[in-house]
Order: structure tokens, then sequence, then C-alpha cells
């Protein structure tokens, strides 16, 4: 593929047109000077004419003078006329014939005598009249015939002269109006020719022939330069262009390529020309190629699978075989009729990389990256083929479904490396606890699916769900440490629970649920009432959306009570749903609901901004406010930054120390960095910090010291037990030794007994809540709460 060469002959031919103004002024010297040449025999041939026309009239005139002669003795011998008379007669007569340049002698003797009239300078004739014995001579001279040929000669080259003159300005208007237009259009040609388009043609203007060519010459110009320019660009494109182009002829060779042909068959450029184009294929491959550029196809009109219209195009993949083994290739063949003469251009791309790629994207996309299990795609496909399976079979088989408790606190705790290699070994420990014929998949983060094929009964999964729990009784090496993996497992059958694998998973996540409520480390079977109470669940998160836009929301007030003085020091903001035609709905049945689905978040948002919309209207009454606390979700606090919870706070022109925000352990360790982030931030800005039902999870010295909080809150639990359960009095009085050594304000919950203010009183615990000091009420009855302290004040 290149640009526009140079034609060999193109400086020849302009230098010929060079040498053209020459040859013209040559031709015309010549012709000249043939002129002067022929004229020289010319004028020789004249004068040569003109002495033998004297001659001839010489001869003439003697004859004349002999006729006369004649007739005057014939008339003497008639008697007509005597002999004397008439001779004198003839003398008279001769005489009178002898006129210039022309001189008659008779000579009676009948002799011409020698020396008459010089033989070189005249011309002579002489006759002898026998009846008289005369001799009758003429003479005439020739110097008048040389002056008369001098005049004509003289005459003539002085026209030759002439001539010679004015063919110097006729050459010079023939080279500057006839020669120089055309030896400027071949100069302009020959510089075309070399590929220089950005010329100007003269002459374009003119109204004749030159004119014509002119703008002919101009058109082909721009028409020479649209090519070279299309020439050049293809020339680019082609030899930096990623794919092999090769054209190929009728009979099937290489033709023409550009670089990357070279690189990809992997055959010289001298050898790649006029190499035939199907040998540079695998051999299985080179029948195809052939039938494809119509060699050997019936008639031999080529392009037999192209079809027969000018342009046509055909893809198809094959394998070029090389030096250094075989790679896969796409070929895209045009079929090209031009002016009768077919050809093909063939463009063909690398494939043995991109198909890599896809078989990598295939992989990637059906199995997951971490395990090398099948992903969630992938089973469902399977799942497909085991239900066809199963029908035509008549077989049963089961759906496993596997979770991981905790797991997230793990990637917290030790980083998403350690989950990593946490789901590589459970992946590794359900694989080896299977069969062969059974196929284990990872479907979520945590989440892993088991296809048990051909169950007879429901026990045989039961049986792998309990080998597959027991496999996890050892503990898992984790960064150093060892860590108990709790899984749950859900097991749906087919067709029992469901014939669908959308169906069978989804039933099998619904028995997993069940499993981690019945606290993990077990299985469960899909039972219809599970799905039902799923369906529950679905209605009641929508039921909760429509809520809050409906305002069935509100708050009720549970006061926190001193046990010195019996005066209110708080409230504890506390959620209900009045929900029409049912009363009350249970905060236990909605709030895991709303936790779960995430509709938590914005449901926390509306209570903490409640809260402080009441906290205003009660300092806008002038009633003297007491800090309100709001219970914070794990998910509430996990997608709010301190920033949120303090533009919330601010709205209503609140002071930060008048609100007081509760999260429970399980919050804090679900996301310790962010939590501990957000805690320190809030407790920066005076907002109040509380940790609830303290006592029932990770609770340590070590760890209490890292929380940034103001108050703990004992749970009911070990209130409840004081002061008769010896173990709950410990933990108690622990817990309340514990904050007065951290500096930290202890409330305490569910106090309903007068014992068990005075064991909390007795251990420095003054601040309790609970049905024996306050039940929550509406806000309207806390306010009477509130005014009540106001006069007891006053």
């Amino acid at each position: 593929m290149t640009t526009a060469r140079k034609q060999p002959g193109a400086t020849i031919a302009a230098g010929t047109v060079m040498t053209l103004r020459r040859k013209i002024r040559w031709l015309t010297w010549i012709g000249l000077i043939g002129c002067l040449m022929a004229a020289i025999p010319a004028l020789y041939l004249l004068r040569s004419g003109l002495i033998t026309e004297r001659e001839r009239l010489t001869h003439a005139l003697v004859g004349s003078a002999h006729a006369m002669l004649g007739e005057i003795n014939a008339a003497i011998e008639a008697g007509a006329l005597p002999r004397d008379e008439g001779q004198g007669q003839a003398r008279l007569a001769l005489r009178a014939l002898g006129r210039d340049p022309f001189h008659v002698s008779v000579f009676t003797d009948g002799r011409v005598p020698e020396g008459w009239m010089d033989e070189g300078h005249s011309v002579r004739a002489s006759l002898t009249f026998e009846p008289w014995g005369w001799a009758i001579a003429a003479a005439s001279g020739t110097d008048d015939l040389d002056r008369e040929f001098a005049m004509e000669a003289l005459a003539f080259v002085l026209f030759i002269a002439v001539l010679l003159v004015l063919s110097w300005p006729l050459s010079v208007f023939l080279s500057q109006h006839v020669l120089g237009p055309i030896e400027a259009l071949s100069e302009r040609m020959e510089r075309l020719t070399e590929g220089q388009t950005g010329i100007d043609i003269p002459g374009r203007d003119r109204k004749d022939e030159f004119g014509a060519m002119a703008r002919a010459m101009d058109y082909f110009r721009q028409a020479a330069e649209a090519l070279i320019v299309r020439d050049e660009r293809l020339f680019g494109i082609m030899n930096n262009i990623g794919e092999a182009i090769v054209l190929v002829g009728e009979d099937g060779r290489v033709q023409e390529h550009n670089p990357a042909a070279v690189a990809l068959f992997g055959v010289p450029a001298e050898r790649l020309d006029g190499h035939r184009f199907a040998d540079l294929f695998a051999e299985e491959d080179r029948e195809r190629v052939a039938r494809l550029l119509g060699l050997g196809a019936p008639g031999g009109d080529g392009a037999a699978e192209l079809g027969a219209s000018g342009r046509t195009e055909r893809a198809e993949e094959l394998v070029i075989e090389r030096g250094d083994g075989r790679i896969d290739a796409s070929l895209s063949l045009s079929c090209l009729d031009v002016q009768g003469r077919r050809s093909y251009v063939c463009a063909l791309a690398d494939m043995t990389e991109r198909m890599r790629h896809e078989r990598e994207l295939l992989r990637l996309a059906t199995r997951d990256r971490l395990t090398g299990l099948p992903n969630r795609a992938l089973i469902e496909s399977l799942l497909d083929t085991s239900i066809e399976r199963a029908r035509r079979h008549g077989r049963r088989f089961a759906v496993l479904c596997l979770d991981l408790s905790r797991f997230k606190l793990i990637t917290d705790t030790l980083g998403h490396h350690a989950g990593d290699l946490l789901l590589q070994e459970v992946a590794s420990r359900i694989v080896v606890t299977v069969r062969a014929s059974d196929t284990v998949g990872r479907i979520g983060t945590d989440d892993f699916a088991v296809i048990l094929d051909e169950v007879g009964e429901a026990k045989e999964a039961e049986v792998a769900a309990q080998r597959i729990l027991a496999a996890f009784d050892e503990p898992v090496l984790l960064m150093g440490t060892e860590h108990y993996v709790r899984p749950s497992i859900g097991i749906a059958l087919f067709p029992d629970h469901a014939d669908s694998a959308q169906e069978l998973i989804r039933s099998a996540d619904t028995a997993l649920y069940a499993a981690k409520r019945a606290g993990g480390k077990r299985h469960a079977f899909f039972r219809k009432e599970l799905a039902d109470q799923a369906h529950r669940h679905l209605a009641l998160d929508r039921d909760l959306r429509a809520a809050l836009a409906r305002g069935e929301f509100q708050l009720h007030y549970q006061p926190k009570v001193s046990l010195i003085d019996q005066s209110l020091e708080g409230f504890e903001a506390l959620l209900r749903w009045d929900k029409p035609g049912f009363g009350m709905i249970s905060p236990g049945e909605f709030i895991p609901v709303a936790e779960d689905t995430g509709f938590i978040v914005p449901l926390g948002d509306w209570v903490l901004d409640e809260a402080c919309r009441q906290l205003r209207e009660w300092i806008d009454r002038g009633l003297e406010p007491v800090p309100v606390a709001v219970n914070i979700s794990p998910r509430h606090l996990r997608q709010r930054s301190a920033e949120d919870f303090r533009r919330i706070i601010d709205r209503h022109r609140l002071s930060p120390d008048l609100v007081e925000l509760e999260i429970t352990e399980g919050a804090v360790m679900q996301d310790m960095d962010h939590a501990l982030s957000v805690l320190a931030a809030l407790k920066a800005m005076g907002i109040r910090v509380a940790v609830d039902d303290f006592g029932t999870g990770h609770s340590s010295l070590s760890y209490l010291k890292r929380l940034p909080v103001t108050t703990l809150k004992i749970d009911r639990s070990f209130v409840n037990g004081v002061p008769s359960e010896r173990e709950d009095n410990g933990i108690v009085s622990t817990i309340i030794a514990m904050a007065d050594m951290l500096g930290l304000d202890v409330v305490a919950e569910g106090v309903e007994k007068q014992e068990q203010a005075n064991f909390l009183r007795h251990h420095n615990c003054t601040l309790v809540q609970g049905w024996l000091t306050g039940r929550p009420v509406p806000a309207g009855q806390a306010a009477d709460l509130l005014a009540m302290r106001l006069r007891r004040s006053a």
C-alpha cells in the first residue's frame, strides 16, 4: 500500500517537449537554407534556358533568311526579277533582319570567316544557299543575357535575405505565443507527474485552445491532489492500523499488503508478495479460504460464496499457520469489481488474545473471582439444568443456602484480606464435605449455595447440611488467631418447595433466615409459614414507609428520675406506631423489619427530628427542658456522620447538651472505626452519647476506655435479678464501679420494684427509669411532668 509514484518516463517526455522551441527555430533556418540551396540549380537552369532560347532564335533567323532567298531566287528564275536586282533586294532584306541583339551577314563566297563574332560571348548559326553559293550567318551576343540573369539572381538573393531577416521575429512570436504556453504547460505537467500538486496552472483565463488545455490541466491537478491526499491518508492508515490488510487478486495470490500483515502471518514482506493467500492459513481452513475467493468454484466466476455484486462482504474465523505456532484470526473479506477486474480486500485481526479474554470474561462472568466457585448466575443456570433433568427422570434434588454470622465483624476488625481468607477457607471446607456430583457456588458476599444432585429423601439433605456444619467445628486461623465460624443453612427441595431456580434459592434463603433467628449454627427446612412470614415482613416494610408519609408515628417519653429526690432528670423518646384499624403496633414487631430493610435510617432521622421539634416546642412554651435520649440503630449509625446528627439538632436551634444519642454495643462493633469517629465528633460537639443495654455484648474495661461516651445504661436483664440474684448483683455493682472510675453517668433500665431502687441507690446509681418511676407517656403528659417539675423547683 503506497502513495502516488513518479512515472519513470515523465522527465524524458518533458525534456523532449522543452527542445521544441529550438527545433522550430532550426527547422525555420533549415527551410530557408534549403530554399537557397534549391535556388542555385534553378538559377543555373534559368540561364541555360535563356542561352538555349537565344540559340533557337538565331537558328530560326538563319532559316528565315534562307527561305527569303529561296523566294527571291524563284522570282528570278521565273523571270520576274533580274538576278542582280534580286540579289540586291536580298542583301537589303538580310540587312533588315539583323536587328539588335542579332547580327545577320551574307558571305557570297560561301564561307563564314573565322573569328566572325566571338564564340565565347555569342551564339551563331549559318546556312549555305546553294543556288547562289552564298553563306548566310546569324549571331547574337550573350552579354545582355548575363546582365538579365544577374538581375534575376540578385532579386532572388534579396528575397531570401528578407525571409531570413523576417524569420527571427516570426520565431520569437511563435515561441512566445505558441511554444511558450506549450512549454509552460509541459513544465507544469512534469511537476504534476512528480507529485507537486500545489502549483499554479497559467493561461486558464485564455479563450483559445491553450486556455482549454490549461483548464483541463488544472482540473487534472485538483483531481491528482485529491487522489494524492487520499492515497497518503490511506497509506498512513494502512501502515499504522492494527489490522492486517491484504489485497488478493483473482488468481488468489497476494498483490499488496500492509506491515501488520507481515507481523500477523510471520512471513517476510518480499515473500508475502505473490504468495498464495490460502496457503497462509492452517491446512483445515485452506479449502474454505479458496472457496471464499471463488477459486475452484463452478464456472470460475470468482467469489462464489460472496455473490456477484460489485461489493460484498463476508466474515470468517480462521486459524493462521505460522512457524512459531497457530493463532486464531478473524477474516473480513470484501469483493471489489472495478472495470471488470475482481479483487479481494482482506482485513484480518489477531483474535488469540481476544478469545483468551472472552474465555476469561466468561469465566469471570460465571465464576467467583475469590473462591473460583460458580457465581449466582451460573448457579441459577445449573439449577435450570437440574430442574429439567429432574423432571425428565422424575427425581428430586435439594438446594442449600449457607450464610456466615458476624462476617462483617471479622472484616471490620481484621480487615478485608482476612475476610477473603475466611471465604476461601469456608469454600474449601464446603467443597470437601459434599459429593463430587454436587455443586458448590458463592451467590453473595458471605452467602454460598449447594446443589445436592439426586436426593431421595429430605433426610439426605439434612445429613449433608449437618456434615457441612460439622466442618466448622474446628476454628479458622486468621492473621495468627483462631476464629470460630457459625454458619446457618436453609434447605429447599425440588419439587416439594419450588419448581424454578429463583424460587428454589428464595425458599432456601427464607429457611436460612429462620435458622439464623433460631440462633445460628443450625439448619432449617423451608416451610410455607416461613414464606408467609417473609411476605408479612415485605408488607410490613411497605406499610412502614406509608405510615411515615401519613404521619402515623408518634413519640412517647419515659421519664428518667433521680432516686435522691424523685426529681425529673430527663426523658427517653420511644417510637410508637398507631396504625389505623390495628391500634398500637409493638416496636419489637416492626423495628427488626425496618433495620433489616434499611428503612430504619429515614425512620431514625424522623425520630431525632421529632424529639428536637418537641423540645423546641416545650422551650417556646416556657417549660424548663430536660435532656431527651434518642435511640440510634446500628445501621443508622453506619450510614450517618456526626454532621448529619448535628444538622438536625441545629435546625431546631437547640443546645447540643439537651440531646442524648443512645447506641448499643453491637452498633459500635459492626463498624468500629466509623462508630468511634462519629461518637468522638458528637462528644466534641457537646452532644451526649449513651451506651444502651451495657453488659450484654463485648463489655470490658479496655473496650469501654475507647468509647467516647458520657453515659452507661445498665440492661434491664441485670436489673431484674437484683437484689435477689448474687450474680446480677455483682454485674450491676461492677458496671457502676467501672462507670464511676471512668467518670461516666449511670442509668439503670427496667426498675420496677422498690427493692431494686434501694439496691441501686445503695451502690451509688441514682438515675433510673422504669415502671416504678414512670411509664412512657405521650408528649402532652410529658409536658405536664415538665410543668410540675417547674412548679416544684419554684
